[in-house]
């Protein structure tokens, strides 16, 4: 549903604050007619509604399911949006942000480009001017898996949180998309040839200059792969080798992937409110819902 009709007239407060107290109607159809208008006057009336979700704990269910609404439309005009450059305009981390926006509504974006500015920074001080490519690899991988923690999560791969960008980064636990996510982000501030490989089955970065060729698996402490190891992988998993799974995957493809995870996962839980906005931000996207993924 469209937010835009809310855009062009300003609703007063108080219209807002009488069409929320007729949400406790009896009559099924009087709840959904008040529904459809609070969720076309769209954010402006969302500091209302989760006052209302805290002051009338009877109608939290219907008021929830409002506030989603609203957040998930306006997340899918964004993504519309995006999804509509060319996949070389598209940002990785807008997306990432975006989808990380779905469960964190009030997420502090800047914040977290900050730590991931930081962490850039840090790596730039120790590899200096003149490293080569393999130290480079060298240095940013000791500082990414050792100092700063990160790792696959092996315990609870199918956890939500590994699949949002912000709590990869407060946890420093992940699964192979993720963790390569935020690699891939600080390689960006540092402007390293590293670019996603979506094979099928698992996630990898490859390290991609002309001296220096090297897959990196972040979901395995950073170990270091050649296109003969990732072969293998390929062949023992059952799905057989061809080039195209060691092409670098477009943006478009990994957000793809991220929310198609996110659906699988929350099509598990029995989630259908989730479960049906995931599918449409995967269509937004131009992708097919049902993959192999992670």
């Amino acid at each position: 549903m469209s937010t835009s009709a809310g855009m062009m007239t300003v609703i007063p407060e108080s219209q807002i604050r009488a069409l929320i107290r007729l949400l406790s109607d009896e009559d099924d159809r009087i709840v959904e007619t008040i529904s459809d208008k609070l969720i076309d006057i769209g954010p402006s009336a969302v500091p209302l509604l989760q006052q209302a979700e805290i002051e009338q704990p009877e109608m939290a269910d219907r008021i929830a399911a409002i506030l989603e609404e609203i957040r998930g439309g306006k997340l899918e005009d964004e993504l519309r949006a995006m999804a509509k450059l060319p996949d070389e305009a598209m940002s990785l981390e807008d997306g990432a942000f975006l989808i990380a926006r779905y469960a964190y509504p009030t997420l502090d974006v800047p914040a977290y480009r900050q730590q991931l500015d930081t962490m850039a920074q840090e790596i730039r001080e120790r590899i200096g001017q003149r490293a080569s490519g393999e130290e480079t690899v060298t240095a940013l991988n000791r500082y990414f898996f050792t100092e700063q923690g990160f790792k696959g999560n092996t315990k609870n791969y199918y956890e939500v949180e590994n699949s949002y960008l912000n709590r990869v980064i407060d946890r420093r636990v992940g699964i192979p998309i993720s963790l390569s996510v935020v690699y891939l982000l600080i390689g960006q501030r540092l402007g390293l040839p590293l670019h996603g490989i979506g094979m099928p089955g698992h996630f990898l970065v490859k390290y991609d200059s002309e001296r220096y060729k090297i897959f990196i698996d972040c979901f395995n402490g950073g170990a270091l792969l050649t296109e003969k190891n990732c072969a293998r992988f390929l062949t023992e998993a059952g799905y057989g080798f061809d080039e195209k799974y060691l092409q670098k995957s477009p943006v478009r493809a990994i957000l793809s992937r991220m929310v198609k995870n996110l659906l699988a996962i929350y099509s598990k839980t029995d989630e259908p409110v989730k479960t049906a906005r995931f599918t449409r931000l995967i269509e937004i996207l131009g992708g097919e819902s049902r993959e192999d993924n992670l």
